[in-house]
């Protein structure tokens, strides 16, 4: 299995690029991305294709992350960070993050998101 901590930053590197096509070659058919949410409450996508197929309409269009902390357990492996970006009605967004992330033969098959949005706080 490739290095975890490697492999999590090369996932981390694309999302932020906003490359998901490569992204998703990183997800199991079977994945599964929950995302707890401080402005939209829990959401559970179930599979690539969900994750794909992701409604954004109330999500920022980020512009930056600054990743921290990487903390790896054997085949999982968590990231906490920062993200800034713009909301569809030109609101500064500012959100902090942390992803567990459960891999299987260098896939993931489990996202775990908990999103908290400044402004909330």
């Amino acid at each position: 299995m490739e290095n975890t901590r490697k492999l999590v930053e090369k996932i981390n590197t694309l999302f932020e690029e906003g490359n998901m096509e490569s992204f998703m070659d990183y997800l199991a058919d079977d994945v599964v991305w929950e995302m707890f949410t401080s402005s939209s409450g829990h959401t559970t996508m179930n599979g690539k294709k969900e994750v794909f197929d992701m409604d954004d309409s109330g999500m920022p269009e980020h512009t930056g992350f600054e990743f921290g902390t990487i903390v790896v357990e054997g085949e999982t492996a968590s990231v906490q960070g920062k993200s800034t970006g713009k909301l569809k009605d030109g609101t500064e967004y500012n959100g902090h993050f942390c992803d567990v992330y459960h891999f299987r033969n260098n896939k993931i098959v489990k996202i775990e998101s908990y999103v908290i949005d400044s402004r909330k706080i």
